[in-house]
Parts: C-alpha cells; structure tokens; sequence
C-alpha cells in the first residue's frame, strides 16, 4: 500500500530526506542554509516542496559551476 504524499515533515523526517543527523540539519536551519520552519500551533515542520526547491537549486548551482570551469 502506498504512504499518502506528506506535504509537511517533521526536523527528523527532513534530516533523513536529505541524509544527515537531526543536529547537522538544525545548525542548517539556524545558519540560514536550509529554508525555515512553519509553526502550527505547537507544531514545527518544514514544506517538503522547501526542500526540494533548496536541493534542486543546490544542483542547479553545481552544474552551473561545472559548465563555467
């Protein structure tokens, strides 16, 4: 059976998307390299479309680079 789409993950989910610890993610997020959180109520997640957004630009910039070498 399929997992339905999730649209929001929690610190540890996005961590594991992207393959890193859960403390190397946060000290991403607080230097402004990974996008923010959104709050609902006591709640803190990140918008998967966020992080695909970051990754694909972080991919777009390697193979601009690579172009210009």
């Amino acid at each position: 059976m399929n997992e339905p789409l999730k649209l929001l993950v929690t610190a540890e989910e996005a961590a594991r998307m992207l393959s890193m610890g859960r403390s190397t993610f946060w000290r991403n997020v607080s230097a402004g390299v990974f996008p923010q959180p959104v709050r609902i109520g006591g709640l803190t997640r990140w918008r998967v479309a966020d992080l695909v957004r970051m990754v694909d630009a972080g991919a777009q910039a390697m193979a601009e680079q690579g172009r210009a070498a």
